[in-house]
């Protein structure tokens, strides 16, 4: 039998398909998973801190929490990790986001460190030396590599850091008073869709452009959108991994 070359090959692969509910359309009133016994200790020192907590802060009422026996929770979550292509069982297709395909695994062995992962806000400066020396290093070789003044290290990344820079391309336009005017941002049609979404939730009108056959937006186009309400460039092309944004 003639044997295949697989090397440039997409694997015929695909994740499961369920037609999974969400875990509150699952909600039953009355099930429970385990019922854990009350214990008398507990409850007296449960007491004296509700008692510390002020009216203001408390909920008038119980959280409307999902109603869900045990095992059909477990499989619940079974069947949405099936519904997810990750990096280990599949590298030759998009996966729909840059972090699963370009960052290295060795990367979440640092991030579940204990020493990392336990670290607390509210920690005293003096304990988390370490960390912030980190973030001290990684804010000046960014400013380095990109000319500008500071960095926020807030949002973890994804949708909620596009959502950071449509708020951030905000601030700058309304400190130079251009915050009513510039209401506009550009991204490509190809772009992670986050690009679109978050500046759109916050507040934006969104203006597509598409790409050329090199798989770069299409400058022409580009050149059209442009205006003076164009408040920022916010881009991710099929050659690029990484967003790419230009406020004007």
């Amino acid at each position: 039998m003639e044997k295949i070359d697989r090397s440039n090959l997409v694997r015929d692969i695909h994740q499961a398909k369920w037609d999974e509910p969400i875990i509150f359309e699952m909600s039953v009133p009355g099930e429970r998973g385990i019922l854990v016994a009350k214990d008398a200790e507990i409850a007296e020192q449960e007491s004296h801190v509700l008692a510390n907590i002020p009216d203001s802060l408390r909920r008038k009422k119980a959280p409307a929490l999902p109603e869900v026996v045990q095992h059909r929770v477990l499989r619940h979550y079974d069947r949405l990790s099936q519904e997810t292509l990750g990096v280990d069982l599949n590298l030759e297709i998009g996966q729909g986001t840059c972090t699963m395909k370009y960052s290295p695994e060795i990367n979440e062995v640092l991030t579940r460190s204990s020493k990392f992962a336990d670290l607390h806000p509210e920690q005293d400066a003096e304990t988390v030396q370490g960390i912030l020396e980190i973030i001290d290093k990684a804010d000046k070789a960014m400013q380095e590599i990109s000319g500008m003044d500071c960095f926020t290290f807030q949002a973890d990344g994804g949708s909620q850091a596009i959502f950071t820079i449509a708020s951030l391309v905000r601030a700058y336009h309304e400190y130079r008073g251009e915050g009513e005017q510039r209401d506009e941002i550009i991204t490509t049609v190809y772009s992670y869709p986050s690009d679109a979404a978050a500046p759109h939730v916050a507040g934006y009108k969104v203006k597509y452009i598409f790409s050329d056959e090199e798989g770069y937006p299409d400058f022409e186009s580009f050149q059209t959108a442009i205006s003076n309400r164009t408040a920022a460039f916010l881009a991710l092309t099929r050659k690029t991994p990484v967003s790419i944004i230009k406020m004007f």
